[in-house]
């Protein structure tokens, strides 16, 4: 007796509605326990990208402007990396400042990305506050601000100095460069809820950036930062407009504008992009300003002994130190041909 179709068809699409509902639910519990760990055990508050997720969540905010991309938000506060990260009003890292300067009190402006934002490092071990601190130790009259940003260009940096920087009459222009400050202005995709939710998501997605490195044929750092330094490369291009554009601020503003070179501390001896440096130099110097490259400060020193974390080579507390020193050996006596000139950042009585 032939069997009855009519009875087994609705039998087996029940049972593979079991199946896939058994199937969907062991997999959207894994996908939550995974969330849980993520949340819990991986999250132990120094994970780089982790952080650097809680940075763009949390402190930034998208710009609709080309130049700028993103900012900050003003009157924020978040710990990242096991630093408090605070901004004012002006949505600068650090404490509120007056548009103003108190009479004879010079002012400088320390510009950058996350270097000079001080990634991983408490607000007053970051060179930005080390100097302004050891030029007032040493009488001097003085105070800044910090408007480094993470993930900027010298392209971004120009354009929010312009529209914020510019309008706090700083005397001097300190301007931190990285060897990363060429890249082409980032893209802005679309963030999905996963992005904006999901700490999973998060590494994962880093993870399988990572292995692409590894495996695929996504180039290693140092092959990335020196593509980024080609002839023909369209960040490097934009870059060198970028620094011609700040040497044009500062004059038009009456500043002084240095331009400190930050060296990519993962090796230190033999440094692999000497000739990086030097490129920059020639930019920097043939628009009348001046360049301090701060390599030989930290060259004898472990690198690993400069970096916030070992996976993660951004300066460290140690690191801004060794850099403020250096700067403000650079940085007194401009500051005193302003006091000269304009009695501004004269010694205190």
């Amino acid at each position: 007796m032939p069997p009855q179709s009519g009875t087994s068809v609705p039998k087996k699409i029940e049972s593979f509605l079991k199946n896939a509902l058994l199937l969907s639910s062991v997999v959207l519990l894994c996908l939550l326990l995974f969330e849980a760990v993520s949340r819990l055990i991986i999250d132990d508050g120094k994970s780089y990208e982790l952080e650097m997720w809680k940075y763009a969540r949390d402190v930034k905010i998208r710009e609709p402007r080309s130049d700028v991309g993103h900012r900050h938000r003003a009157n924020r506060e978040a710990e990242l990396m096991g630093a408090k990260v605070r901004t004012n009003a002006f949505g600068f890292r650090g404490p509120e400042i007056g548009e103003k300067t108190a009479p004879g009190v010079a002012r400088i402006a320390f510009v950058g990305d996350s270097t000079t934002l001080g990634w991983g490092v408490a607000e007053q071990e970051t060179f930005a506050e080390q100097v302004i601190a050891e030029l007032k130790r040493k009488g001097r009259k003085v105070d800044g601000f910090n408007l480094g940003v993470g993930n900027y260009n010298t392209t971004q940096e120009l354009a929010l100095f312009r529209e914020r920087g510019a309008k706090m009459k700083p005397d001097i222009i300190v301007l931190t460069y990285f060897i990363n400050d060429a890249e082409p202005m980032p893209s802005y995709k679309q963030e999905s809820w996963l992005d904006l939710h999901s700490a999973a998501w998060i590494l994962l997605s880093y993870r399988v950036d990572s292995l692409k490195r590894l495996f695929g044929d996504l180039p290693d750092w140092k092959k990335y930062y020196r593509g980024l330094y080609k002839p023909d490369a369209a960040g490097w291009k934009a870059t060198q407009q970028a620094l011609g554009g700040f040497a044009d601020v500062a004059r038009g503003l009456g500043a002084q504008l240095i331009v400190f070179n930050l060296p990519e501390l993962r090796e230190l001896q033999p440094y692999p992009f000497e000739d990086v440096t030097a490129k920059v130099r020639a930019t920097v110097e043939s628009k009348g300003v001046a360049f301090i490259d701060l390599l030989p400060a930290v060259e004898k020193l472990d690198p690993q002994g400069l970096w916030v974390t070992v996976p993660d080579p951004h300066p460290n507390g140690r690191a801004n130190t060794v850099f403020s020193g250096q700067m403000t050996k650079d940085l007194l006596p401009m500051l005193d041909r302003i006091c000269i000139k304009e009695a501004k950042g004269c010694q205190a009585p």
